[in-house]
């Protein structure tokens, strides 16, 4: 996605925020449309019911409570919706569409925008994706393609922004969060930012992660112990554990315990625990290259969140 200031405008046609909501950038034709399974007949009242695009299903996996998405195509948002709600389950309980405001997608772009969506969310990894396979990539000609990935780029941000960032991998190039005590590392307009990545390195461990605008993502590849101690057991680290398990995010290999993927946690203490087999705070635990805690690096208090795990 590429970062420059734009003007988006989101409009409940029913004054609930929680109902179904319309998201679009005013300089472009493309919009968005977020629908509770639940109001789905009341979209279905709607002219761009009758739209040519493509839609996402949102919900999430009963057994390992990831989240799931599954991305689709159609001639018509309002007949295929309907056959998803009849047939496709249980598990999803929001559903977004995309088409154009002036009626100019024609099948031949849902289609290619139907798997340019799917290889990216695939990509992503953020979703467990309902769809299986990215299947194979449509033949279009070039002033098409490039059409349906402009068309793309404005789908991706207002998925983004209405909270469904299914296309973004977790790891960006940097972190744009800054900070007034890093002085050593720049962003491209001149800003101070801190160093993105941090370890939580000690006998038998070995973390890496980056810090996010989203919060901490542990690499893939790092490990931490299998073993556990009393006070981990005595809190719902274990379950926490025992979950990530269930969802693949982690994998034992003897006496370790290996994150099969890059994995988000919205704050560092959970993400040092999961390593250390033991109750931890993270803003202390993870340093950077220089040895500096995450505290030190993000001029924040590590007493306050000492209990955040």
């Amino acid at each position: 996605m590429n970062a420059h200031p734009q003007t988006i405008q989101i409009f409940l046609p029913s004054g609930d925020p929680q109902g179904i909501r319309t998201a679009s950038i005013t300089t472009r034709i493309v919009q968005v449309v977020e629908i509770p399974r639940l109001r789905l007949d009341e979209f279905l009242e709607r002219p761009e019911a009758n739209s040519v695009g493509i839609y996402i299903l949102f919900g999430e996996n009963d057994e390992t409570e990831r989240p799931r998405a599954y991305i689709g195509q159609t001639g018509n948002f309002g007949n295929r919706l309907k056959q998803h709600n009849e047939k496709k389950g249980l598990w999803w309980n929001r559903v977004v569409v995309a088409f154009s405001l002036t009626q100019s997608l024609t099948v031949t772009h849902a289609h290619y925008l139907e798997w340019l969506a799917l290889s990216r969310a695939t990509q992503a990894q953020r979703f467990e994706m309902d769809n299986g396979t990215a299947g194979t990539r449509p033949h279009t000609l070039p002033a098409l393609e490039a059409e349906c990935r402009e068309v793309f780029e404005t789908i991706d941000i207002l998925l983004t922004t209405l909270g469904y960032p299914i296309f973004e991998p977790l790891i960006r190039n940097r972190s744009l969060i800054v900070t007034s005590q890093v002085t050593e590392v720049f962003s491209a307009s001149g800003e101070q930012i801190p160093p993105s990545e941090f370890y939580c390195r000690t006998s038998g461990v070995d973390g890496r992660a980056q810090y996010t605008e989203e919060g901490l993502v542990v690499l893939a590849g790092s490990y931490g112990r299998a073993e556990v101690s009393s006070s981990f057991l005595r809190h719902n680290y274990a379950q926490k554990r025992q979950t990530m398990l269930d969802q693949g995010l982690l994998r034992i290999e003897g006496d370790r315990i290996c994150f099969t993927r890059d994995t988000l946690f919205k704050s560092p203490s959970p993400a040092a625990v999961a390593l250390l087999g033991r109750a931890a705070n993270g803003w202390t635990e993870w340093k950077d290259s220089t040895g500096r805690t995450l505290e030190e690096a993000m001029g924040r208090s590590a007493r306050a969140n000492e209990c955040e795990a």
